[in-house]
C-alpha cells in the first residue's frame, strides 16, 4: 500500500479528499446569509441569462467580483440547482489546493514533507468546512497561494514562472477584489527587502506582467464601470473594500485576539500539535529565521502578512486569514516530520470524524440555520401571487428554495434609513421592502414571523411541522421556529406588533 501511495500520490490524495469534501453535500441545506447570497445570485444569473453583471432579488449586486459566480452558475447548469451542485465548486478547488500544496512542498522540501503538508491542510477544520461551503474562499486560496508559490519559483528557479504569478494574482482579483493583488504583492516585497534584493524587481517582468494581469482581470472591471458607473464604484470599491477596511461590519468580532482564536480553532487539530512543537523548538533555539531556507522565510512572511494585514482591517471575518493555511500546513509539516510525529493516523482519525459529522450532526445544524423549512411550507400554501413578507430575520435562503418574492417588512419611518445608495452597510439591503402600514387589511397575503410571545387569535398557522391552529401552539412557545400566518387578519397582526 505504501508503494502504491508513493507511485500515485495525486490519485490517492484526490480520492481521499474527494470523499471528504463531497460526502453528504446533498444533505447540507444552503444557510444564511453568505451561502444563500452566492447561491441565489448564481441562480438568477442563469435565469436572467446575464453572466457578467451579478444580480440578486432582480437587482444588480456589487458584493464580489464575477469569477466565483461563474463557477456556481456553471455547476448549476451541469448538475441542476441544488445543494450538491452549489457545494461542488468549493470541493473541486479544495482538491486542487491539496494537489498544489503537495506539488509545491514536494518540489521545495521533498515528497515526505509534501505529503504530510497535504494531509495537514486537508484535515484542518476550517479547510474542510470551506471545501464544502458556498463561499469564495476555496477559490481565492488557490489563486492567492498560487501567486505566492510561482513568485518564489520565479525568484529561485526560472523567471518565466513570474508570468504565472501575474495570471493567478489577476484571477484572485477577479474572485475577491484588490486584496488578491495587494496581499501577495506585499509579502513578495517584504521578502525581497529582507533578502536585500529589491533589484530583483527589475527582473520580474513588471511592465509586461502588468499588461498580462490587466488582460486577465481588466475586461470585467472595465465592463462593470462602463455599464454600471457610479453604482458599481460606490458599492464595490467604496462599501465592500474601503468601508470594510475602515468600519467594522460586525462589532462583536472586532477584538485584537480574534484571529488568534481563529488560528487555534480553524487549524484544529494541528494547532494543538504544532504549538507545543514550536515551543520545543524555541526552547532548543532551533528556530533561527535568518538561517532558514528562502522558501521557509517566504512562507513565514506570507503567513504573518495575512494575519497582520487583516488584524489592521476594521472588519473581521472568520475566513479572512484562511489563505495563510497554505504556509501554516507546510511549516507544520516541517516541524512535525522533524519530531517524527505520526501525522497519517491523526489525519485518518480526524477525517473519519468529519465524515461521521457530515452524515449526522452537520445536516441538522445547517437545516436550522437555513430557511429551507419555511420554503417547503410556502410551496404547500396556495399563495397565488399574494404578497409574502418576513417580519424580521430576513432569510435569503427561503427565497432561493421557494422561488417566491419575499419582502422585508419594515416600519414606514425606517424604510429610507435602510435603503442602499450611500457609503454604508445598507448596500446589502437590496431585497424588496414592504411597509407595515401597507399590509392588506383582508386575507390577501402571508407573513413569516418567529413564534409570537402573545396570543394572536384563533387563526390558522403554518410551520415546517404542519398546519396549526394558534390555540394549539402554546407548548411550542419560545422556540426559534419560523411560522407563516395569513397577513390579512388585522386584529391578530396588531397583537403581534405590540411585542
Amino acid at each position: 500500500m505504501k508503494n502504491y501511495v508513493k507511485e500515485h500520490p495525486y490519485l490517492v490524495l484526490g480520492l481521499l479528499f474527494a470523499l471528504l469534501f463531497l460526502a453528504a453535500n446533498q444533505l447540507l441545506a444552503v444557510t444564511d446569509s453568505a451561502e444563500s447570497n452566492y447561491a441565489l445570485t448564481a441562480k438568477e444569473m442563469i435565469q436572467s441569462g446575464d453572466w457578467l453583471s451579478p444580480q440578486i432579488y432582480g437587482h444588480y449586486w456589487y458584493d464580489k467580483p464575477i469569477f466565483y459566480y461563474w463557477e456556481l452558475a456553471l455547476s448549476f447548469r451541469l448538475f441542476g440547482i441544488n445543494e450538491w451542485a452549489a457545494r461542488f465548486p468549493a470541493a473541486v478547488t479544495g482538491i486542487l489546493n491539496i494537489w498544489f500544496v503537495f506539488w509545491f512542498a514536494s518540489r521545495v522540501y521533498g515528497r515526505k514533507v509534501g505529503f504530510v503538508s497535504a494531509l495537514i491542510l486537508g484535515t484542518s477544520l476550517e479547510f474542510w468546512v470551506l471545501s464544502k461551503a458556498i463561499v469564495t474562499d476555496s477559490t481565492l486560496f488557490l489563486f492567492m497561494n498560487g501567486a505566492i508559490a510561482f513568485f518564489y519559483l520565479g525568484y529561485t528557479e526560472d523567471k518565466r514562472y513570474y508570468w504565472l504569478c501575474y495570471v493567478l494574482a489577476a484571477l484572485a482579483v477577479l474572485t475577491k477584489g484588490p486584496i488578491g493583488l495587494a496581499l501577495p504583492g506585499l509579502a513578495a516585497l517584504v521578502f525581497l527587502a529582507w533578502k536585500r534584493d529589491l533589484k530583483e524587481l527589475a527582473h520580474v517582468h513588471l511592465f509586461t506582467g502588468t499588461l498580462l494581469f490587466l488582460l486577465v482581470c481588466g475586461p470585467w472591471y472595465l465592463f462593470m464601470t462602463m455599464d454600471h458607473g457610479y453604482a458599481f464604484l460606490l458599492n464595490f470599491f467604496g462599501v465592500h473594500n474601503f468601508l470594510r477596511a475602515t468600519v467594522p461590519e460586525h462589532t462583536t468580532n472586532a477584538h485584537w485576539w480574534f484571529y488568534l482564536v481563529m488560528y487555534v480553532a480553524g487549524f484544529f487539530p494541528w494547532s494543538f500539535i504544532t504549538i507545543p512543537a514550536i515551543y520545543r523548538s524555541w526552547k532548543k533555539k532551533e528556530l533561527h529565521f535568518p538561517n532558514a531556507q528562502p522558501a521557509t522565510q517566504l512562507l513565514v512572511i506570507w503567513a504573518l502578512a495575512v494575519y497582520v494585514v487583516f488584524e489592521c482591517i476594521a472588519t473581521k471575518y472568520t475566513t479572512y486569514t484562511f489563505p495563510a493555511f497554505f504556509a501554516q500546513s507546510i511549516l507544520a509539516a516541517l516541524l512535525l516530520t522533524r519530531y517524527e510525529v505520526k501525522v497519517t493516523g491523526k489525519a485518518a482519525l480526524t477525517g473519519a470524524v468529519y465524515l461521521l459529522l457530515s452524515f449526522t450532526l452537520i445536516p441538522a445544524v445547517m437545516y436550522m440555520r437555513s430557511g429551507k423549512g419555511t420554503a417547503e411550507v410556502l410551496r404547500m400554501i396556495p399563495t397565488d401571487g399574494h404578497p409574502i413578507v418576513a417580519e424580521h430575520g430576513y432569510r435569503t435562503s427561503t427565497v432561493f428554495y421557494s422561488g417566491e418574492t419575499i419582502y422585508r417588512l419594515v416600519d414606514g419611518k425606517d424604510e429610507q434609513k435602510l435603503m442602499p445608495g450611500t457609503l454604508s452597510w445598507n448596500a446589502k439591503n437590496v431585497m424588496p421592502f414592504y411597509k407595515k402600514e401597507d399590509l392588506p387589511r383582508e386575507a390577501h397575503g402571508y407573513i413569516v414571523i418567529d413564534y409570537p410571545e402573545k396570543d394572536i387569535g384563533n387563526i390558522t398557522v403554518y410551520s415546517a411541522k404542519g398546519i396549526w391552529n394558534s390555540d394549539t401552539m402554546t407548548g411550542s412557545r419560545g422556540t426559534k421556529t419560523e411560522w407563516i400566518i395569513p397577513a390579512g387578519i388585522t386584529e391578530a397582526l396588531e397583537r403581534v406588533y405590540e411585542r
